[in-house]
């Protein structure tokens, strides 16, 4: 502006230039102040962002212990539930067997049925006739019984008589075998005593 005055009418134009060049420098400097405060802005921002990640890393860790915890608990169910597979499987093999035993039971059960029919049927051979003093049988202990032990022989041989009646004064039982009729032959089959 000096050197434009200095001039007079030659230096108008670099007068212009001249206040061109102070608005530029006026813009450039509002420009950096502007570039200054975004710099600080940026600063401010970057630092925020820096806590936040230093706040983030221990929330990362704990969700990375935490789906490794998952991945335990996951991997122990899955061992619990082959344990209870196995489990089901000795239950099932442990009901397989309780029923074939079962069955068991009831084909030896039968057996026992038919054995005890055949020895009813056997011990129907002998027919015992029971006779005793009327008025000692309400309450009190029967004497033991007398039972006839004559060989089959014998009774086959000896001429039948009928039991003898019960005498009213005695206070025992007796019990006589009535032998049925049957072969002498088949006699032979039993042992003599």
């Amino acid at each position: 502006a000096i050197e434009a005055a200095r001039a007079g009418e030659h230096g108008k134009g670099f007068a212009v230039v001249a206040s061109e060049v102070r608005k530029l420098a006026e813009r450039s400097q509002s420009a950096a102040g502007e570039i200054n405060q975004l710099a600080s802005t940026s600063v401010e921002i970057a630092v925020k962002a820096g806590e936040m990640l230093s706040k983030l890393v221990p929330d990362i860790q704990k969700t990375a212990e935490l789906v490794q915890e998952i991945s335990s608990a996951s991997a122990e169910q899955s061992t619990g539930v082959g344990q209870i597979n196995k489990a089901i499987q000795q239950l099932d093999q442990v009901i397989q067997q309780n029923a074939s035993a079962s069955e068991q039971m009831s084909a030896t059960s039968e057996e026992l049925s038919s054995q005890a029919e055949k020895m009813k049927g056997a011990l129907g051979f002998f027919k015992l006739s029971v006779t005793h003093h009327a008025a000692e049988s309400a309450g009190k202990r029967m004497q033991p019984s007398r039972i006839s032990t004559t060989p089959k022989k014998q009774l086959s041989a000896a001429p039948k008589k009928q039991a003898p009646a019960a005498d009213p004064k005695s206070k025992g039982a007796y019990v006589v075998l009535d032998e049925p009729s049957h072969n002498q032959s088949d006699d032979a089959e039993f042992e003599k005593y």
